[in-house]
């Protein structure tokens, strides 16, 4: 995978999607996976992206900062304008940035160990009693570990995190933005080299981005939004590793039939986006093409053409 939304451990972030990626000190041999991966690793970045000059706190003092930060924008946020409340929300988001870090730094140990707390017999993550207590701590500021495979667990603020505090107090693009990666965010997208949502949800996601883009095309996060959409048509046209659109990328012909099934319904369904523009571009390359590399270069193209 190339976007970042996908590979931030990530991203996320990535996308301007940054998220923090915590590797084991003793190898990946020795962690067991969890059998229930639940989602997706991205954050969302602040439209001026800074790094905080904040000193190394403890986590009580990271988490009281962000409790203390909410709620004082709580109550700012009745009766303030929407170019007032984007610069509490960018401000908030860049000392998330920086606390996350920290807190993930100073949390390290009982993260690394955090897929091995799964108990096969009982088919459930079974906390320590000092982990369950620093779990509840963060859950106190929105932040939460989130397992993505291969043996890892990052922190990130919690889906609703922003859209429950704003609500509709910030610009247009700014609501529909979070909201996108809001929903988005309650599912793990990938892990392992895989997919792990259904390749018609995916698509259901790159129209949804689309729509993004053609509503707020000078949006400040018309990037972010842009590599999003790149990156979804890419896996639903191509999938991934372990979750591939071509039984083998060496015959063209090798296209699984649910996926061109997929397809053929995407564009009689959403004929007029430029979504099922590039979906059929790709139905009609894949016949004429000769090779994998070949189709894959010149569906790239047309999707860069956004």
């Amino acid at each position: 995978m190339k976007h970042k939304f996908m590979h931030l451990y990530i991203l996320i972030p990535a996308f301007c999607m940054h998220v923090i990626m915590l590797t084991a000190c003793n190898g990946d041999s020795e962690k067991s996976q969890s059998k229930q991966p639940v989602v997706s690793a991205v954050r969302i970045d602040s439209p001026v992206h800074k790094e905080a000059d904040i000193p190394t706190l403890s986590t009580e003092a990271y988490v009281s900062g962000i409790i203390s930060r909410k709620q004082a924008i709580e109550k700012q946020l009745p009766g303030i304008n929407a170019a007032a409340a984007a610069r509490l929300y960018s401000s908030l988001a860049n000392y998330m940035d920086t606390a996350l870090a920290g807190i993930a730094a100073n949390e390290q140990a009982w993260l690394n160990e955090y897929v091995n707390y799964y108990d096969e017999k009982k088919g459930m993550i079974m906390l320590p009693a000092q982990v369950q207590q620093r779990i509840h701590l963060l859950a106190t500021a929105g932040i939460e570990p989130w397992e993505i495979g291969e043996g890892y667990t990052d922190l990130r603020a919690v889906p609703a995190f922003y859209t429950s505090l704003f609500k509709a107090s910030l610009p247009a693009d700014y609501n529909a933005f979070l909201q996108l990666r809001a929903d988005e965010d309650t599912v793990l997208y990938s892990a392992d080299a895989g997919l792990l949502i259904p390749f018609s949800m995916i698509g259901k996601r790159a129209l949804n981005w689309e729509k993004f883009l053609d509503a707020y095309p000078n949006s400040t996060f018309v990037e972010t939004a842009r590599e999003q959409y790149n990156g979804y048509c890419e896996d639903y046209l191509f999938g991934t590793d372990n979750t591939p659109s071509f039984e083998n990328i060496s015959n063209l012909r090798s296209l699984i039939p649910e996926n061109k099934e997929e397809y053929l319904s995407f564009v009689q369904q959403h004929g007029d986006t430029r979504t099922a523009g590039i979906v059929q571009l790709f139905l009609d390359k894949v016949t004429t093409v000769k090779t994998y590399e070949l189709l894959r270069q010149q569906v790239r193209a047309a999707i860069a053409q956004y």
